[in-house]
C-alpha cells in the first residue's frame, strides 16, 4: 500500500509538487532558524558577558539606582579589598574591576588650540598588568587596527570611526575633561596609542575611549575605587543557576540596605535586558516549529480542498467500485505522511546548507547592526552553527503539518453520496 502511494506521489507531480515545496521550505526556514539561534545566542553572550555585564557584577547600590547617567561619584570606595574578599570565597572565579564615565575630549591643533572637541564614553580596565586577561577578555590584541597596545598608565584607544572623523593619528596628544569623585573638575591629557574596530556597531559607531584602569582612577581621584567589578567563571562558562549563588551570597553577606554605598550583585540577565531574550532563545525552537506548523497546515489544507475537487472522480470511482470511505481516508493521511517525509529530507538538506554557510561564511550586517538594550552587544558578522537539533528540528513542523491539512480536507470523503457517484461517472 505504501509502495503504491509513493509511485503515485512520483509519477503524478501534480498533486505533489506543490505540498512537497511548502514543505520543504518551511522545513528549510525551521532549520536554518535554529542554527542561526544556536550560532547567535553564544556569541551574544559571551560579548555581552565580556563588555558590560560579566557573569556576575557588583556595583554600589546608589550607582546601580542611577546607572545610566554614570555617576562617577557612586563608585565602590574598595573595590580591591572587595576582589580580595571575593576572590577568597569563590575561587573558581576571575574577578576584573573596571571604571566606566564620561566626558569631553579635547583635540587641540598643531599649536596646541582647541581644534574640536567631542564627547566621549569611557572605559576603564586594567590594560597594562603582566598578568592582566582584560586585553583577551575586551578582544582588544585583534581589535587593533592602527598604532599598539597602551604601554603607559596615560595611553587611550580610540575608535577608529572618531579617529577619522576628528583627524585623529596615532602619538597625537588628547585631553580628557571630566568631573572626579569628589565632584571637582579633571583635565587629564592622553597619548592616543592606537585604533580599534571590535566588529560591533554600537562601539565602533560611538565615541568609545578606553584607558588603563589605574590611569584613570588617578585621573579620577579613585584611590582604589571602581564603578564595577566583574566576575567570570575560569570555564568561561556561563549558568544562571552558578551565578545565582554568588549574587545570593553576595546580597546576603556584603549588602547593607541602610548603607547606599554598599555591594549588590547582580547575574548576567539580572543587569540588562538579557533574561528575556535568553529565555525567547529557550524556547525558540517550539515557538519556531508552531508558527511554521500553523502557515503550512492552513497551506496544505487549502491545497488539499484543491486537491480534493481535482480528484474528485477519482474518489468517486474508488468508492463506486466498494472502496471503504475509511480506507480511502486513510490513504490520503499516510499520502500526506510520505509527502511530509520526502519534503522535509529535501528541507532538512537544504537548511543545513544554509546553516553552514552561516556558520563559515556569515553575514555582514554592520550597517544594521545596534545595540539593542542596555548592554547588550551583537556581532556584525551574524554567524549560524549546525547543532544536533537542526538535524531533527525540522521534522516536527515537516510531519505534523501536512497531516494536519489532510486529516481536515479530507473529511468530505464522508459527505460524498454513493448513489449519486454513477451520474458523476456517466459525466
Amino acid at each position: 500500500m505504501i509502495k503504491f502511494l509513493f509511485l503515485g506521489i512520483i509519477r503524478d507531480r501534480s498533486r505533489s509538487l506543490f505540498p512537497v515545496l511548502t514543505v520543504m521550505i518551511g522545513v528549510a526556514l525551521t532549520v536554518t532558524m535554529t542554527g542561526y539561534i544556536s550560532g547567535v545566542l553564544p556569541d551574544m553572550i559571551k560579548m555581552s558577558s565580556h563588555l558590560d555585564a560579566g557573569h556576575v557584577k557588583i556595583m554600589s547600590q546608589a550607582f546601580y539606582d542611577n546607572r545610566h547617567q554614570m555617576p562617577i561619584d557612586l563608585a565602590l570606595d574598595d573595590a580591591d579589598g572587595l576582589i580580595e574578599q571575593l576572590e577568597a570565597q569563590f575561587p573558581d572565579m576571575m574577578w576584573k574591576a573596571r571604571t566606566r564615565y564620561g566626558g569631553l575630549l579635547d583635540i587641540p591643533d598643531e599649536n596646541g588650540e582647541t581644534r574640536a572637541q567631542t564627547s566621549v564614553a569611557a572605559l576603564s580596565a586594567d590594560l597594562i598588568s603582566p598578568n592582566s586577561t582584560e586585553l583577551d577578555y575586551l578582544n582588544i590584541r585583534e581589535s587593533v587596527i592602527e598604532g599598539d597596545l597602551p604601554k603607559d598608565l596615560f595611553d587611550i584607544l580610540i575608535s577608529k570611526s572618531m579617529a577619522d572623523s576628528y583627524e585623529i593619528g596615532v602619538g597625537d596628544q588628547v585631553t580628557l575633561m571630566t568631573s572626579t569623585v569628589n565632584g571637582s573638575m579633571s583635565f587629564q591629557n592622553f597619548k592616543v596609542s592606537g585604533t580599534v574596530v571590535f566588529g560591533i556597531a554600537a562601539l565602533d559607531k560611538g565615541g568609545a575611549i578606553i584607558t588603563d584602569l589605574e590611569g584613570a582612577r588617578l585621573a579620577l581621584d579613585m584611590n582604589g575605587g571602581s564603578t564595577e567589578i566583574l566576575g567570570f567563571f575560569m570555564d568561561d562558562e556561563y549558568t544562571s543557576e552558578r551565578a545565582l549563588v554568588v549574587s545570593e551570597w553576595v546580597n546576603t553577606n556584603l549588602k547593607d540596605a541602610n548603607d547606599p554605598y554598599s555591594p549588590i550583585a547582580l547575574r548576567l540577565e539580572d543587569s540588562n535586558e538579557m533574561a528575556a531574550m535568553l529565555q525567547f532563545a529557550g524556547s525558540f525552537g517550539l515557538i519556531i516549529s508552531v508558527v511554521f506548523i500553523l502557515i503550512m497546515f492552513i497551506v496544505l489544507w487549502n491545497s488539499g480542498l484543491m486537491n480534493g475537487l481535482r480528484r474528485y472522480g477519482e474518489m468517486g470511482l474508488r468508492l463506486a467500485v466498494g472502496e471503504q470511505k475509511g480506507h480511502i481516508y486513510r490513504s490520503m493521511l499516510i499520502e500526506s505522511s510520505l509527502i511530509g517525509i520526502i519534503g522535509t529530507i529535501i528541507g532538512t538538506a537544504i537548511g543545513l546548507l544554509g546553516t553552514w554557510y552561516l556558520q563559515e561564511y556569515g553575514v555582514d550586517l554592520g550597517n544594521m547592526a545596534a545595540n539593542t538594550g542596555d548592554g547588550i552587544y551583537y556581532p556584525n558578522v551574524i554567524r549560524g552553527k549546525i547543532t544536533p537539533a537542526c538535524f531533527y528540528m525540522g521534522f516536527v513542523p515537516g510531519l505534523i503539518a501536512p497531516f494536519l491539512g489532510s486529516l481536515v480536507s479530507g473529511r468530505g470523503i464522508y459527505k460524498r453520496q454513493t448513489a449519486s457517484l454513477f451520474k458523476e461517472l456517466e459525466t
